[in-house]
């Protein structure tokens, strides 16, 4: 069992007691040690009882840092009484450098920072906000994970700003729900003569809120009444009470308990106001705050405001009202519109949205869990699906276990297509068993084909409307997958991508869903066996199949199941593709190992599979080999110019290449010029006879040709992108 040591800055926080549950119920033992905030209450969480760290208060950073030196100076003692820990929790900057000691006591333990907020001072771009940042950088030198709740996050702040390495794992602000789910609720119009109702719950920590909707249920004059639960942050407003108790259409009701009050307080308001203007522009601007998931899952129609990531949230699921600007005037305009019958489309809409995109299940907490367990350096990396674990071994060859899991999940086939007229029906036929075990959809993305590709899916079509063939006028396969899911992507948990100039088993997706469910991978990746037909093609395949022309890498040979940083792409959670912005459309290369990178950037896993693999056919001449290694130098060129990743060691050699033959014509000069350049063919036709000899394949000599030209190819494509954007750069 998982030892979480888990440190917050504050004890009443619900987060807090949410993140405690999610770690129980996905099999962690916690220990909770954390600064009381104010005057809350100390209370056990979850049956667990804290170990206090000291006070702490609200808009008083100053006070808090001196509360966290002398928790730091004192932390021995703290936690004399307490096991070791497998992982250190710190939650916000505070309780971070107090895991950056508490690791340290322990004998190094790996630590996890856990930020759901970005405080205005780690943005502030005087000398305030370096020394912030500064800290935050040598408190989290060790960091080993960082968990956060917005894409926001991590594209405004984590990414440009701050100094901290590590992988980022998105982990939202979803209701927690582990008895079972609830039913989609449609929340009705008031009666005549009864008011609209608009719901403030949770962290009451917005001033300007408070004046805005005050304001407005005065104008309103009772046809609209707030309703306001949850803590006021007290430090934020003059006097929260003596205002509340003046305002004739806005009442406060107190505190609730989350999850459990959750269906009472929302089902009693038509609205949940989504808006936060505590630090404006930044945080407010950036997070997806509690009360969106909490509402859309009990059947309150949410209201946001434009430019907010909020906003755009709702924008893409296609539901909830927008505030262009923080106005009565703009509120009054929203609901002088508002009518009973449109009212009800609005909330069928939220109802009928997936009730996962609001809530996390057990098999949630169990994936948060895993995914902790794997930065413990002495357990070996394991999934769901250990075998070793009778509880959730799956026997081989389990038709009951690929039917449930299966079927439970929906799927977006996606098949990137420019001219295959010859691969698409037999392709497509291959598929079918797949539309109906995982209720799925064939997605034929052409890039405008001109040799009657069109015409057989326009055919296909016509029989079976769950095969659409979608126009591609970006026509690259990067563009394809984008636009597919776009188009498609909002009905479906998974993504398959389906290359037309492959072959594949016939249970290959179906195989793909049951490792991404057994293993709550985020992206499942591939095998690929390169297989030919003619002489040069068999040589070609023959070499990338070998190391002589993969270098060694596993999703050239096969390996076995294991977590991986790349692989060829197969399927992907559309989440977490939509969360990093799916494919960049400038790459026509090398597009997959540019995604794998910002997907583990941002803390998703990939899992390399050894239950299915796909068959490539290589290209069958010297020029198209020639000009597709061309691209592929060019793409891991841009991706390091891009993310600044360099290439292993089996890329750096081939990279030599270019440079070694051009050097060779310094022969003229001193026959020494040449011996790199003659090494270099000497070794691949060596490698190649060895080969036919070794494998007893003819081919191996053409192989190491096939090689050379891919090799030669690839170098002078990534030093080609290398002089570009020196030039670019330059002008």
């Amino acid at each position: 069992m998982l030892k979480v040591l888990y440190l917050a800055h504050d004890l009443a926080d619900p987060a807090v007691r949410r993140r405690v549950l999610m770690l129980t119920e996905g099999g962690a033992s916690v220990t909770l040690c954390g600064f009381r905030r104010g005057e809350n209450a100390l209370a056990a969480v979850n049956g667990l009882t804290p170990v206090e760290l000291g006070r702490t208060a609200d808009a008083k950073f100053g006070q808090r840092m001196a509360a966290v030196a002398r928790a730091v100076g004192g932390l021995r003692g703290l936690l004399s009484g307490v096991e070791r820990p497998d992982v250190i929790i710190g939650r916000n900057l505070e309780s971070l450098a107090v895991a950056e000691r508490a690791s340290h006591l322990f004998g190094g333990v790996p630590i996890v920072y856990e930020c759901l907020d970005i405080h205005r001072l780690l943005v502030n771009d005087g000398i305030t906000g370096r020394l912030v940042r500064r800290a935050e950088a040598y408190f989290g030198r060790d960091v080993k994970l960082i968990l956060t709740s917005s894409p926001a996050f991590i594209a405004n702040y984590f990414v440009p700003r701050s100094a901290l390495k590590a992988p980022i794992m998105l982990v939202e602000n979803k209701v927690l729900a582990l008895d079972g789910m609830p039913q989609a609720q449609i929340r009705l119009p008031p009666n005549e003569g009864e008011p609209w109702k608009i719901g403030w719950f949770g962290a009451l920590r917005c001033r300007k809120s408070l004046q805005l909707l005050a304001d407005f249920s005065n104008r309103m004059n009772g046809r609209v009444r707030i309703v306001l639960r949850g803590r006021p942050a007290y430090s934020e407003f003059e006097d929260f009470d003596t205002f509340v108790a003046n305002q004739p259409y806005l009442s406060f009701e107190g505190p609730y308990k989350n999850p459990e009050d959750l269906p009472a307080i929302y089902s009693d308001v038509h609205f949940s106001w989504a808006i936060d203007f505590f630090e404006e522009g930044l945080n407010s601007a950036w997070l997806l705050p509690n009360r969106v998931y909490e509402g859309c899952l009990h059947g309150s129609v949410p209201i946001a405001l434009a430019g907010t990531e909020t906003a755009r949230f709702l924008s893409r699921k296609d539901i909830g009202l927008t505030l262009h600007d923080a106005s009565v005037e703009s509120l009054e305009a929203l609901f002088e519109e508002l009518a009973g019958e449109r009212y009800g489309a609005l909330a069928a809409a939220v109802a009928a949205e997936d009730r996962k995109s609001w809530l996390a299940d057990r098999s949630d907490c169990r994936a948060l869990v895993e995914n902790l367990s794997r930065l413990v350096p002495s357990a070996p990396e394991t999934h769901t699906a250990d075998a070793s674990n009778p509880a959730t071994a799956v026997p081989e060859g389990s038709t009951a276990m690929k039917t449930d899991v299966c079927s439970s999940v929906a799927s977006l086939i996606i098949i990137p297509c420019l001219n295959e007229a010859k691969h698409i029906k037999p392709l497509i036929e291959k598929l079918g068993s797949a539309l109906d075990q995982l209720n799925a959809r064939i997605v034929v993305a052409d890039g405008g084909s001109t040799d009657g590709t069109r015409e057989i899916v326009g055919r296909i079509s016509k029989t079976d409307p769950r095969i659409i063939l979608l126009d591609n006028p970006g026509r690259i396969q990067s563009a394809a997958i984008n636009l597919a899911v776009k188009t498609f992507g909002r009905d479906y948990e998974y993504l398959i991508r389906i290359d037309a100039h492959g072959d594949y088993p016939a249970d290959y997706c179906q195989r793909l869903v049951e490792e991404a469910e057994l293993t709550q991978a985020d992206s499942v990746v591939v095998a690929m066996e390169t297989i030919g037909f003619g002489i040069f093609q068999k040589a070609t395949a023959f070499a990338q199949n070998s190391k002589l022309g993969n270098g060694g890498s596993k999703h050239r040979e096969g390996a076995k199941g294991h977590w991986t940083d790349h692989g060829h792409h197969a399927l992907m959670r559309i989440a977490a593709f939509e969360t990093v912005g799916g494919y960049d459309e400038t790459f026509s290369h090398n597009e997959d190992a540019e995604l794998d990178y910002r997907l583990k950037k941002a803390g998703f896993g990939i899992w390399m599979t050894d239950k299915t693999r796909m068959i490539y056919y290589p290209r069958s001449t010297v020029g198209t080999l020639f000009r597709q290694y061309l691209g592929y130098g060019r793409g891991r060129a841009k991706n390091i110019l891009k993310h600044g990743s360099m290439p292993n060691l089996r890329q750096m050699l081939p990279l030599a290449v270019v440079p070694v033959f051009i050097g060779a014509f310094l022969a003229v000069l001193s026959w020494i010029a040449v011996i790199p350049f003659s090494l270099w063919a000497v070794a691949c036709v060596g490698y190649g006879f060895w080969m036919a000899v070794g494998q007893r394949n003819p081919y191996g000599p053409l192989a190491a040709l096939s090689a050379m030209v891919m090799h030669f190819a690839w170098s002078a494509g990534f030093w080609m992108e290398l002089l570009s954007f020196r030039n670019r750069k330059a002008s």
